[in-house]
């Protein structure tokens, strides 16, 4: 099949471009390279790349039969929806509906959106599974959902299949420490590695649901190629359904860096942050065949000597 993913030069959309190729699909990546890296993707002679920005794409751009688009380009950053909420509505929501026209104009009949857990807000039940109220509390994961209601919205009246992943904290190769969102353990291994103290927003006791990359690339695979009725529409949550503080998340990375002397800090928590976060992922399990493969302690294990490797 031939599949197009956007940001698929960037950290978790290089991992899907990988995961389709090793599955014998065809790929172009479409990228602007603002936060991609031309280096994450493979060179393989089923891998096209087109360095454009989605909202500028036409459909002469696409020669071959397109069998399903993984939209990943976005701004996944809370913190930027706040200070720059113009820019994060461009590139969150109006390439949405460029995509969606892209579906349209092509006749592409999947259509498969990395979502996120903000759109829950704030949730007094664990886990959190797909049935409970959405309420979002900050504008990226406003964005997320009304991403989701505008594809629902047109997968009915197109008639293309639509696919929303909800992920919790991913984390994985080539995530770039200085990422604001989701990127506590590439953070805290960086510093670890540098020898220097590391930053916790907030007590500690706060949780998280921490997926690894590869599982989430495996999940991507599956909701591109799983059969689905033309116009239905299916939301996921993607994490593990373990829920780690960020307390236990430092005493697992001391283990992994014995060198490491420096001490944790304490802050106040960040605007839009959540208290606690855990997955329920038996809708996955039952729709996509989606069980995570690694767990927190053997995916950071493999994480670190991934990165001793290069």
């Amino acid at each position: 099949m031939h599949f197009i993913v956007t940001g698929g030069a960037g950290f978790i959309g290089s991992h899907v471009t990988e995961q389709l190729l090793s599955e014998g699909h065809t790929v172009t990546v479409v990228d602007n390279l603002t936060t991609g890296n031309l280096q994450n993707l493979p060179k393989h002679p089923r891998l096209k790349f087109l360095q454009k920005d989605v909202f500028m794409c036409q459909p002469k751009d696409f020669a071959a039969r397109i069998d399903g688009i993984a939209h990943l380009a976005a701004i996944p950053s809370v913190t930027e929806s706040w200070l720059r909420p113009l820019e994060a509505h461009h590139h969150n929501l109006s390439t949405m509906i460029a995509v969606i026209q892209l579906c349209q104009v092509l006749n592409i009949p999947r259509l498969v959106f990395a979502s996120s857990a903000a759109v829950y807000g704030k949730q007094s039940y664990l886990p959190i599974s797909e049935h409970q109220d959405t309420c979002p509390i900050s504008p990226y994961g406003l964005q997320k959902l009304v991403c989701e209601q505008y594809a629902s919205l047109f997968a009915k009246q197109l008639g293309f299949s639509f696919v929303a992943l909800r992920m919790f904290n991913v984390f994985g190769l080539r995530q770039l420490p200085s990422s604001q969102y989701s990127g506590v353990i590439s953070v805290f291994v960086s510093a670890m590695q540098q020898g220097l103290p590391i930053t916790i927003y907030g007590d500690g006791t706060q949780t998280r649901d921490f997926i690894y990359v590869k599982d989430v690339a495996i999940a991507f695979a599956k909701a591109l190629t799983i059969p689905l009725a033309p116009g239905s529409y299916l939301t996921c949550n993607l994490g593990t359904g373990k829920a780690t503080s960020l307390v236990q998340l430092v005493d697992i990375l001391k283990a992994c860096f014995p060198q490491w002397k420096a001490e944790a800090r304490f802050s106040l928590s960040r605007p839009g942050d959540i208290q606690h976060s855990q997955a329920d992922i038996s809708r996955a399990n039952l729709l996509l065949g989606f069980s995570p493969q690694w767990s927190v302690q053997s995916s950071i294990n493999l994480f670190l000597n991934l990165l001793c490797s290069i």
